[in-house]
């Protein structure tokens, strides 16, 4: 590598980005990091790389160092929040798909998630699903809606909406009919 700096390294990740070879992209970010490894933005473009790429750990490694570099930096913090949001929200999903799910620790994680990142519309259905499960139906619908409310397309929101407006009526008519005898 003679003669290379950063720059040309960086210029040959986003040439391998725009044929789409990520791995090549990804080989270029860490050797500009090499070159010149106290460059917080090289740590921020290869971040995103990475996270796009599916290398969660590596965009996370990537996205702390360019923070502890230039904290200040408010694209860097912002973009390591959106990381561990999804870091959250993979860990709640995981949670619940368990043969016994752990309701209660994925409903902190996915709390968590919305707190970081609060347009991610994919932590707020799972809060719903997840609130539902709990019985929490106001915050269920709560959830279920605003997840809706950033994304449309999630007919699954719409479904779940449906269903759990319906169930909170049920529950309702019976508490209320036990209560009338």
């Amino acid at each position: 590598m003679v003669g290379m700096n950063g720059d040309a390294c960086i210029r040959l990740a986003y040439d391998a980005i725009f044929q789409g070879d990520f791995e090549a992209a990804v080989h270029w970010f860490g050797q500009a990091l090499e070159l010149e490894p106290d460059n917080a933005e090289y740590y921020f473009r290869a971040s995103i790389t990475c996270a796009r790429s599916g290398k969660a750990n590596q965009a996370m490694a990537y996205a702390h160092k360019a923070v502890e570099l230039n904290p200040d930096d408010r694209s860097y913090r912002l973009h390591l929040k959106m990381l561990q949001a999804r870091e959250r929200f993979a860990e709640a999903r995981q949670l619940l798909s368990q043969a016994e799910p752990d309701v209660g620790r994925s409903v902190v994680l996915l709390q968590e998630a919305v707190q970081l990142d609060p347009l991610l519309a994919q932590a707020r259905l799972l809060l719903g699903i997840a609130y539902r499960a709990q019985g929490e139906y106001r915050q269920a619908l709560e959830s279920l809606r605003d997840a809706l409310q950033l994304d449309p397309g999630l007919e699954e929101a719409r479904r779940l909406l449906r269903e759990t407006r319906a169930e909170r009526r049920r529950l309702l008519k019976h508490y209320h009919s036990k209560r009338n005898r």
